[in-house]
């Protein structure tokens, strides 16, 4: 059977196309814009204690008060006191439209399957998530829901995301943000916004004295 080629496209036919996009208030658009709704991947990534989890719950909430649901993965934690206390510190009781479970890769790709579900999701880890797996079953996964905001959490080896499917990841993500020191800092952003953004003000103080 013959390849069937795809058309190739000109800057009109960019032009005439359209994109969902993330609805977040405006003292969150200098860190991270506006980004596309589906087909789109953030990667949140650094050290133990450094503030991730904090992170990508305020980030949650922040979703969720614009009208997004989201659908929070914490392969990490589960339903632990340590996850109940980031939920208290985070004040998630507000936000409406948050849901977790803990899920291994089969379990999420069946709910992921099924019709009607956020259309954002946080994994927390992609150590947890892929643990013993390769490259290519990210890709097998992600091909599955393209529809899907991923937004990933990774631990870190140094400056870098930590593992080759947190690398993968890296590559293929639109937004890069690396915590460190209770402070969130964009290392990449395709919707061009890239201001840093504390994470928790007495945290990053007392860091900050620590390291003069």
């Amino acid at each position: 059977m013959e390849l069937k080629i795809k058309k190739a496209l000109s800057y009109a036919d960019t032009q005439k196309a359209t994109f969902k996009t993330i609805k977040i208030d405006n003292d969150w658009k200098p860190h991270l814009g506006e980004p596309q709704l589906g087909n789109s991947h953030w990667l949140i990534f650094g050290d133990s204690g450094q503030g991730k989890t904090s992170y990508a719950l305020q980030v949650v909430k922040q979703l969720c008060a614009n009208g997004h649901k989201v659908y929070y993965d914490t392969l990490e934690e589960g339903l632990k006191l340590s996850f109940k206390l980031a939920l208290e510190r985070n004040n998630m009781k507000v936000a409406n439209g948050f849901n977790y479970q803990k899920e291994k890769l089969p379990e999420l790709t069946a709910r992921l399957s099924r019709k009607r579900q956020p259309k954002i999701v946080v994994i927390d880890s992609v150590q947890y998530l892929f643990r013993g797996k390769l490259e290519k079953h990210y890709f097998e996964f992600i091909e599955q829901f393209e529809d899907t905001t991923f937004i990933w959490i990774s631990g870190a080896d140094g400056k870098k995301p930590r593992g080759k499917v947190a690398e993968a990841i890296k590559y293929d993500a639109d937004i890069i943000i690396r915590v460190e020191n209770y402070m969130a800092t964009i290392e990449k952003n395709r919707f061009e916004a890239y201001e840093s953004r504390i994470i928790w003000e007495q945290g990053y103080n007392d860091r900050q004295i620590k390291l003069i």
